[in-house]
């Protein structure tokens, strides 16, 4: 930040933020929204919907004229040559341009008015949220408020991301467009969604009713949430896509294959072939069987067609038991199918070990470097009968040091969600300000995981994690939340917040940022969070307690 200004809640925190003159934007109940033309009318109801949202106000938008907020496309953000340039793989993966300079915008608040300038659609809507996050209740005279202030912004990494497992626990449609709203609130630009496991199948293929038939997954529909069909059909899909790219969040599909498959293979049982399984909880796509290459062909084919974005996720993580040679004959076939559909295909970092993955491709880390599998402790803990379950669980984990080093020997771009830090399924460390809160953390969060306190999950940059070796290319940051211990939408929140903001700090602003700052600035967003609908988040004492200015 070049000069001082008073304290401002935002999150990520810009690159530059400065006094623009002296005054205080006041705004009454019927702000204004001005877009650039009518083509642009549509990101201008996006803008409206959020502002009135978080703020209970009801905006109007209007192409051109004066108004509160005007959004203005020009060939050339003033200042943007002093932004830090943007680095890794652009989700969008578009030849000219580049997400950072797409993003890039310069927000001028003052006594008369707030502008958003940027050279697209995608820049005006970031700087478009900031200016939602700077408006405050004017407690004295009603009304909402924003000081003057210049912020000029980018993104420092392309790719910002959240994986969100809809498989172990399902959410509707309204459901995960609440997760979208809570992504583009915090410049996160690609919901990464898990759509099938071992558990269940979520999306309808064409031709194929019995993979998303409850009576075909182990738990049946066991992890039901809410009425209706526990799967999303080719049009719910379609929504959540569309829904996501108005507020420039792309979606990436995920199909978990070979492994994770149980659900597949109940549905289809001549997936796994002739040979028993490893394991009957453990069973595979074998890529020898004479049904796998086809079925392989046809749900990629058919989740290409359905999604516009230009990526693919084919999983790739946990094939235990599988066979090393039949595994890298599978990944190298489906990573020839995604590129045979026009898309770049993205994989868990276990891909590596099939020696197919390209520059193209994009290799997912995930195993942090304190997830060691205790196979000794896991045998104390479990019947005699998974015993044999444990020891291939093990012998899956013995290759993974050298999975990311691989990759990137192959020059794939790697994309971090190491556990360590990235994985929002971990337990809280810190107490809650409600005691109902606190008791709760010994449910909802992975067990196997050391609970860390808040704090501790902001205290890491992406260009010091552990997990990703020196030369690696960085396409970006990722958190993923996994959903064993989820029962409903509270425990989805419960586990996101406040945790998930800090992550966007780390993936947009490249400069280092201290925890007691940031959560000065988070802790006002609480107000926020209650109204897009995520009450249930938790009231950590790290952020909200008597040492910050929290929210209870």
């Amino acid at each position: 930040m070049s000069e001082s200004v008073p304290p401002v809640p935002l999150v990520p925190l810009p690159q530059r933020l400065a006094p623009a003159g002296e005054g205080t934007l006041r705004l009454g109940a019927r702000p204004r929204v001005a877009v650039p033309s009518t083509e642009l009318f549509g990101l201008g109801e996006v803008v409206a919907g959020l502002l009135g949202r978080m703020h209970g106000v009801d905006p109007s938008v209007q192409a051109g004229g004066e108004a509160e907020l005007r959004l203005v496309l020009a060939p050339e953000v003033p200042g943007a040559a002093e932004l830090a340039p943007a680095r890794g793989v652009d989700p969008l993966d578009r030849e000219t341009g580049s997400a950072g300079s797409r993003e890039c915008h310069e927000l001028v608040v003052t006594a008369d008015g707030a502008t958003v300038t940027a050279s697209s659609a995608e820049g005006l809507f970031r700087g478009a949220v900031a200016f939602c996050q700077l408006l405050a209740r004017d407690g004295s005279a009603g009304g909402l408020t924003a000081p003057g202030v210049r912020v000029l912004d980018g993104p420092a990494l392309r790719w910002r991301g959240l994986s969100l497992d809809v498989v172990r626990r399902f959410f509707s449609v309204e459901q995960v467009k609440k997760v979208v709203d809570l992504l583009a609130l915090y410049r996160f630009n690609v919901l990464h969604l898990h759509l099938t496991d071992s558990q269940a199948w979520r999306l309808e293929i064409a031709g194929r009713p019995e993979l998303t038939d409850p009576a075909n997954w182990p738990g049946g529909d066991g992890s039901r949430n809410g009425d209706g069909p526990q799967f999303y059909g080719r049009d719910d899909y379609r929504e959540i896509v569309a829904y996501a790219a108005a507020r420039f969040v792309t979606v990436v599909p995920e199909i978990d294959m070979p492994g994770h498959a149980l659900a597949a293979v109940r549905a289809r049982p001549e997936l796994a072939g002739a040979d028993e399984p490893p394991h009957p909880l453990l069973p595979f796509l074998d890529p020898r069987a004479p049904a796998t290459p086809g079925f392989v062909a046809d749900v990629l084919r058919e989740l290409a067609e359905l999604t516009p974005g230009p990526f693919l996720h084919i999983g790739g993580d946990e094939a235990v038991g599988m066979p090393p040679e039949l595994y890298a004959a599978f990944t190298a076939r489906a990573l020839e199918l995604v590129r045979a559909t026009g898309k770049r295909a993205v994989a868990w970092q276990e891909a590596a070990r099939s020696g197919a993955l390209t520059p193209a491709d994009l290799a997912q880390c995930w195993i942090g470097s304190d997830h060691a599998f205790d196979a000794e402790a896991a045998r104390e803990l479990a019947p005699a009968e998974y015993h044999p379950l444990i020891d291939l669980v093990a012998r899956s984990f013995e290759g993974a040091a050298q999975d990311v080093p691989a990759a990137v020997a192959a020059g794939a771009p790697v994309l971090a969600t190491p556990s360590s830090v990235l994985y929002l399924d971990r337990r809280y460390a810190e107490d809650s300000l409600l005691a109902e809160q606190t008791a709760r953390r010994a449910q909802v969060g992975f067990a196997d995981y050391e609970p860390r306190t808040s704090r501790e999950l902001f205290g890491w940059r992406p260009e010091t994690l552990a997990e990703i070796p020196p030369g690696a290319r960085l396409a970006g940051v990722e958190a993923a939340i996994w959903c064993e211990t989820v029962t409903g939408f509270d425990d989805l929140a419960f586990l996101l917040l406040p945790r998930l903001p800090g992550i966007s700090e780390k993936a947009w602003t490249p400069q280092a940022t201290g925890w007691t700052d940031y959560r000065s600035r988070v802790s006002a967003h609480a107000r926020w969070w209650e109204r897009l609908g995520w009450e249930g988040y938790y009231r950590s004492a790290d952020v909200f307690g008597a040492a910050g200015a929290g929210r209870p």
